[in-house]
């Protein structure tokens, strides 16, 4: 359970710093501030809470999909800004990115 703990907070560190850094590099109002935040508040409480209170497969996805597609409605506008800038950094810079997230997403899909 220590281990657990432990990644569980890894993952939320992470995930806070990315969005501060998100929010810096792209100079958000305070609203779009607050929609990043609340986007990945709503990714750490599933994590916790899938760590808490073991979900069973089919509502996992479930409420997986519904946290994603909530996420992806409250940033869609910083998402775009955030392509927008992935597309205009060189191929080396692009592909760490990718790899990047790519890599955290299936450690979290594969952990958890």
């Amino acid at each position: 359970m220590n281990l657990t703990l432990i990644f569980i907070t890894a993952i939320s560190v992470l995930i806070v710093f990315k969005l501060r850094d998100i929010s810096l590099r792209n100079k958000l109002s305070l609203n779009e501030e607050k929609r990043l935040v609340i986007a990945g508040g709503l990714f750490i409480l599933f994590f916790v809470t899938n760590i808490t209170l073991p979900y069973p497969q089919s509502l996992y996805w479930f409420i997986f999909t519904g946290i994603a597609l909530v996420s992806f409605v409250l940033s869609f506008g910083i998402l775009k800004k955030e392509i927008k800038r992935l597309k205009t950094l060189k191929t080396k810079d692009a592909i760490v990115n990718v790899a990047f997230y790519s890599l955290f997403f299936v450690v979290i899909h594969l952990y958890i």
